[in-house]
This record gives C-alpha cells, sequence and structure tokens, in this order.
C-alpha cells in the first residue's frame, strides 16, 4: 500500500504544479456494493483526474445487452460476427456464455445506476462486437478464430482505443489471419488486452490470443493479492495481473450478480488503459502499456518483473498499479507492439510451408467464462447459482474438434448502493 499512496501523492503533485489534466468538473463517481478492488487499487482516487472520457473500448465476446439499466448510452457501436444475424447489441451463444460480456462490460464501463457497479472507466464507450462462445454455433457461422479476426478489424476501424478480449483458445498458436489481424490493431495504435485463461477451465499454459506478441495478457489475483491459482495460467506470455475474485457485474437479463476469474481481471486492465488514454491522449498505445507494466507491483510470493524483458512465468511484471502508471515519466524503451508481432512473424511463419499455425480453425479452442452470471437474487442471503464446476463441450466445427471451456457458478446476492 505505500507504493500506492507514493503514486497517489505523484499525481497530486504533477496536477498541483499544471503538468497534469485539468480534473473533471463534476463530482467524481462512487464505487458500487462489493467493489473492494476499486479503492484497493486506487481506481476510485484516480476519478478526480480522469474517468475514461472519449475513449472507446471495444468487447468482443458474446455480445453487450446493451439496453441493461447499468450500461444505457454506453455502446456507441455494435456488430454481430456470430452467424446468428443478431445487431451486436443483443447477446448470444448457449447459456453458459451468453451473459459473459454484459458482465465484462459492466467491468469497464459500468454507469453505478442503483445497484449496479461502476465501471474501472464510468465516462468510456464500448463497442459491442458478439462472437460465438460455445457449442451448437448458427450453420454456416465463421469458425470461432475467424470470427475473432474479422472483430478486431471492425473494432479498430470503429475507433477503439482499447480492446478487450477474455476469451481464449487452448492452443497457444493461432491462425495466419490474426497476424494480419493484429498488426492492423497495432499499427492504428490499439491497446489489446486478453485473459490468459483459468486453471479452473483446464488452461495448463496461457491461451492465444494473449500469447500473441504485443497482446497484454492478464491473470487473476485474489482480495489477498496473491495468485487465484484458478483464475490464471502460467507462461512467459503472461503480463500484468489483476483483481479477480468476487468482481461485481451485471446480469444480461436485468440485475447483478458476482463473478470470478481472469475473464474479469482483463476488463480491469482495459479499463484502466482507458483512463490513462483519456488523461493523456498523446500517449501511443505502446506508451500506455510500458507505464503500466513499469509500474507493477510484486505479486506476494513472487519476483515480478527481473531484468530487461524478462517476466515471472506465473504473474509476468506483476499486479496493476493504475494511479502509478498515470503518474510515471514515459519510458525510456517503451514496449513496440508492432514490431515484436513482426518479427515474430519473421522467425516462425517461413517454418510453415502450408502458410497457417497449427491450431486454425481446427485446434482445440476455450471460450473463457471465468464465471458465467446469473441474477440477482432477492433472498436475503447469498447463495451459488447451479451449475457445474467445468463444462467441456466437444463439437466438431468447420471439419476440425473444437473444445469449448466454460466455468459456471456464480454468487448471486442483493445488492445495495451506499
Amino acid at each position: 500500500m505505500r507504493r500506492a499512496a507514493a503514486a497517489l501523492a505523484a499525481v497530486a503533485l504533477v496536477l498541483a504544479a499544471g503538468l497534469g489534466p485539468a480534473a473533471p468538473a463534476a463530482a467524481a463517481p462512487k464505487a458500487g456494493p462489493g467493489q473492494w478492488y476499486l479503492h484497493e487499487y486506487g481506481i476510485d482516487a484516480m476519478w478526480k483526474t480522469t474517468r475514461g472520457a472519449g475513449v472507446t473500448v471495444a468487447v468482443i465476446d458474446s455480445g453487450i445487452s446493451a439496453d441493461h439499466e447499468d450500461l444505457k448510452g454506453t455502446v456507441v457501436g455494435a456488430k454481430d460476427f456470430s452467424g446468428a444475424r443478431k445487431d451486436g447489441r443483443t447477446p448470444v451463444g448457449p447459456a453458459s456464455a451468453i451473459g459473459h460480456a454484459t458482465g465484462v462490460a459492466g467491468v469497464i464501463a459500468g454507469r453505478g445506476v442503483g445497484e449496479g457497479p461502476t465501471g474501472v472507466a464510468p465516462e468510456a464507450t464500448l463497442l459491442s462486437a458478439s462472437m460465438w462462445l460455445g457449442g451448437s454455433p448458427p450453420s454456416g457461422a465463421d469458425s470461432s478464430r475467424e470470427q475473432a479476426a474479422k472483430a478486431v478489424r471492425w473494432a479498430v476501424d470503429s475507433g477503439a482505443g482499447v480492446i478487450n478480449m477474455s476469451l481464449g483458445w487452448d492452443d497457444p498458436a493461432w491462425p495466419e489471419a490474426w497476424d494480419s489481424a493484429f498488426e492492423y490493431a497495432f499499427s492504428k495504435d490499439v491497446v489489446v488486452v486478453a485473459c490468459v485463461g483459468n486453471r479452473s477451465e483446464g488452461a495448463k499454459r496461457v491461451w492465444s490470443p494473449a500469447t500473441v506478441p504485443g497482446v497484454v495478457g492478464v491473470g487473476g489475483l485474489t482480495k489477498s493479492g496473491r495468485v487465484a491459482s484458478g483464475s490464471t495460467a502460467p507462461g512467459s506470455a503472461v503480463s500484468l495481473m489483476g483483481p479477480a475474485q468476487q468482481i461485481p457485474v451485471p446480469y444480461y437479463k436485468g440485475g447483478y450478480a458476482e463473478a470470478s476469474g481472469c475473464s474479469f481481471a482483463s476488463p480491469i486492465v482495459s479499463g484502466a488503459a482507458a483512463l490513462l488514454r483519456a488523461a493523456h491522449p498523446d500517449w501511443s498505445a505502446d506508451e500506455v502499456v510500458g507505464r503500466l507494466e513499469g509500474t507493477a507491483r510484486a505479486v506476494k510470493g513472487h519476483s515480478g518483473r527481473t531484468k530487461g524483458e524478462q517476466r515471472d512465468a506465473t504473474v509476468g511484471y506483476g499486479r496493476i498499479d493504475p494511479p502509478a502508471a498515470l503518474a510515471a515519466k514515459a519510458p525510456a524503451q517503451p514496449p513496440n507492439a508492432r514490431r515484436e508481432l513482426a518479427d515474430w512473424v519473421s522467425m516462425h511463419r517461413r517454418a510453415e510451408p502450408d502458410g497457417g499455425a497449427k491450431g486454425g480453425a481446427s485446434a482445440s479452442a476455450s471460450a473463457s467464462q471465468g464465471a458465467s452470471a446469473a441474477p440477482a437474487q432477492a433472498a436475503a442471503a447469498p447463495r451459488t447459482v447451479a451449475g457445474p464446476a467445468v463444462l467441456i463441450v466437444c463439437m466438431l466445427v468447420a471439419g476440425g474438434l473444437v473444445a469449448y471451456g466454460i466455468a459456471a457458478g456464480v454468487r448471486a446476492r442483493r445488492l445495495r448502493r451506499h
């Protein structure tokens, strides 16, 4: 906590000297019920300076329920890539995954209406790209990875400054179409954030797209600040860690719930990136990422960043410290996402005469549910929503075997704003 306090003091000094952005005129929003991480990570204090206004975050997921009371007015663009012929503002997919995007969206930009959570960047706007996460996709639908590539390009063209992908495929490799899709995002100065995968869903190593060079891979921490073993897959592609336990989220049919998993740590990092981009529009995507990584704090039991570009194989550079990132000077050697990806392509694609990486549409894939949201109940005491801990559904899609892992079980409760 000393480092967080020092970072907040540094922010105050910068503002007092007139060197930083002017504080928003309106009264700062308040954390919603159960949003412990907003204060613990110094995010609520940042709202005196920045709330994400002017920044658009794309949520590539199951489709945001744009008419939810906590999200009304947040979705400024939407498109469906699932083959379900919806509008992007209508959640799609099987019951185990259909509410996922709405929960993620609330973590990023919830407006704090009624009992609802206040997003990390409560004045940011959202783009909703709906994909089919789970079994039995619509007839004639593109493979899930093709949907993702198209969604990334659409998000960039639609003005996203940050893209959040709380989903993943359990093969760390990816199809060649992703090379150009993510390169396009990096060339247009977009921050791309993805979860690394949940051990509770069988992830033994980081999922793609977190493995794509330049993508910020996010793992999960408990309320005590330790690694949430069920919410983090190990690997060199882990970049940052964020809170992943007891995260209040809106439910797509109305009401609220608590969710856990790196699916919900990822949008906290995306929201933090939006806060930085709103406060300093002149900072490039690489500079934003460099500040988040360079100011990350050590995680209990792990060293985090060591020397140069080396990372801890479990926590990457460590736990995010958004206030410190806001106050940080420009990194001497910021990352270069576009070059990192280009170097990887140059080195690895030459060995693939068939023109595609292993693990394309025919590879195993896992859509990270993290925790499926369920509506808040009227019962006075919390209860666990019925559902299997892990549901594995294998089916043939586009001629290949696809395995989707969906974690279920959310603590639903009555929430009150104080």
